[in-house]
């Protein structure tokens, strides 16, 4: 209980040394890698700390470029701090060979979670990297409630294709 209180739920499962956790929260050294353990395996299950620069759609693009030989549209969720730099990314939805759906609750739950005060949507699409109207639609109406609700701004949705990239932000759609 002292622990929890002393990192806070969420700090908990953020913790990654274990010098640090054990001078911080006057913990034993087993005890203080049994948290880092926990936080780790935590964090792999959930998603990854994964920090490159996200300041531009292509360098997401390169990034992500991988997702143009996927069998499955797939939705990430990258967290962006700062200096423009993604902080944790998380696969949040699977779909078939030609559509994903995905929910608002499953794009934001880690942005909420974590503090997240920007995302970029990264998605696939088996053919080429246009967004769709429903693709535009969604993002949109998405873009409006996260920042009227939770004051989380969606600063860019980059679609991979076969022919490269989509990006709202470039296109002026955000």
């Amino acid at each position: 209980k002292r622990v929890i209180m002393e990192a806070g739920f969420k700090g908990l499962f953020l913790q990654n040394n274990v010098q640090d956790v054990r001078e911080r929260l006057n913990l034993y050294k087993s005890h203080a890698e049994t948290v880092v353990a926990i936080s780790e395996i935590s964090r792999r299950l959930q998603g990854k700390y994964d920090n490159f620069d996200a300041s531009e759609p292509s360098k997401i693009f390169k990034k992500y470029k991988k997702l143009q030989k996927a069998k499955q549209e797939q939705c990430h969720v990258l967290h962006i701090d700062e200096d423009r730099k993604c902080t944790f990314s998380e696969l949040v939805a699977m779909g078939t060979g030609d559509s994903v759906q995905v929910y608002p609750t499953d794009v934001l739950r880690s942005a909420i979670w974590l503090g997240a005060r920007e995302i970029i949507i990264v998605h696939n699409h088996s053919g080429n990297s246009q967004a769709s109207p429903e693709d535009i639609t969604w993002t949109l109406g998405l873009s409006r409630g996260s920042w009227n609700l939770h004051k989380i701004k969606i600063s860019d949705h980059v679609i991979v294709g076969s022919d490269g990239y989509f990006s709202f932000a470039e296109n002026n759609l955000l």
